[in-house]
């Protein structure tokens, strides 16, 4: 006689998962445990988001410093201040940065410094305190000139501050492995809310819906190159290069958890080279892919070191294999000095 739960296999198979519920809740828990307080992680993709912040900041500081005098010092365009969110002590002591032009210069000596020590890895903790400071500084000093790729370079700042040096060896399950791990969940976290956000926004808007957003960017002056306008009147273009970012943003969080993780980043990198390309936004796209490489953890950068190394070594063999002179013929023997 068959028993009861071999008789009704789902009710079976219900029991079993509500018994062993308990037991997978804490393996999760402690895996998650272990992954916070354990190891630092990221330790790469750190690297890769410090060097693409400095050669964001770098590009900033190239392009705007030489107007300096005009756009944040005393007699400049820029009008606002530290104040109103500091208050008349801290935030007027900052303010007289801008009283004179030799302080606005320093300024962005400092910002540039601060950029450098970035890219080289040397006293990042420093430098992006110094980054941070003089970065926001110059934004409150005129609210009118960042875009987006300077908000949601300040909200990252703020998180790298806790980030480990690259050359940092701390004691396993110490505080600072814990500061580092918390670091970067706030900033996957924001990444993840960003390309959500903005993948929502451009599902509920008209353009967008319709699939024609991008021929209406294309034609404004200010973001589009002249020479790529004529390319974004052809419907099919115009469709697909709506659509794809948009499905992009709104599947951005699902495929982090999905085997599409790392062509999806890779996809992202690529689109974002475009949008510094067409729509000359250099210093956004140059942070956002930052934070895409910032998203390939450790074990993922040494998967595409050894997948880089195979395909090398496959590729030098190929090439070798092609330049190897033709053998002979068993057939056809070579004789030297024999006349054919």
């Amino acid at each position: 006689m068959r028993s009861w739960t071999a008789s009704h296999p789902r009710v079976y198979i219900s029991m079993l998962t509500s018994a062993l519920a308990p037991s997978i809740s804490n393996l999760s828990l402690r895996k998650a445990w272990e992954w916070l307080a354990w190891e630092p992680q990221h330790r790469l993709g750190t690297r890769f988001l410090q060097i693409a912040v400095g050669l964001m900041l770098l590009f900033r500081v190239a392009t705007e410093g030489r107007f300096y005098g005009y756009l944040w010092g005393p007699s400049g365009v820029g009008t606002g201040g530290m104040t109103r969110l500091f208050g008349s002590t801290v935030g007027g002591v900052l303010d007289k940065s801008f009283a004179t032009s030799t302080g606005t210069l320093g300024v962005l000596a400092v910002l540039a410094l601060s950029a450098i020590l970035l890219i080289s890895g040397r006293v990042t903790r420093l430098a992006t305190l110094g980054a941070f400071l003089t970065f926001f500084m110059l934004e409150q000093r005129l609210p009118e000139l960042p875009d987006g790729g300077d908000n949601i370079t300040r909200i990252v700042l703020i998180y790298m501050l806790f980030l480990l040096p690259p050359r940092a060896n701390p004691k396993q399950g110490g505080l600072l492995v814990w500061f580092h791990n918390l670091a970067v969940l706030a900033i996957i976290w924001q990444i993840v809310i960003l390309y959500t956000t903005s993948g929502i926004m451009k599902a509920y808007g008209d353009k967008w819906h319709h699939g024609v957003a991008m021929y209406y960017v294309s034609q404004v002056e200010w973001f589009s190159l002249p020479a790529l306008r004529h390319m974004f009147m052809n419907p099919f273009v115009v469709t697909l290069s709506t659509y794809i970012p948009m499905f992009y943003q709104l599947f951005f969080a699902i495929a982090l958890l999905s085997p599409l993780k790392l062509p999806w980043l890779l996809v992202g990198m690529i689109f974002h080279v475009g949008v510094a390309t067409f729509m000359g936004l250099v210093s956004f796209s140059t942070v956002m892919i930052g934070l895409e490489g910032f998203l390939i953890s450790d074990d993922e950068y040494a998967y595409l070191l050894a997948l880089s190394r195979g395909l090398r070594q496959w590729a030098n063999r190929k090439w070798r294999f092609r330049r190897m002179p033709a053998v002979p013929s068993a057939e056809q023997p070579e004789v030297l000095g024999a006349e054919p």
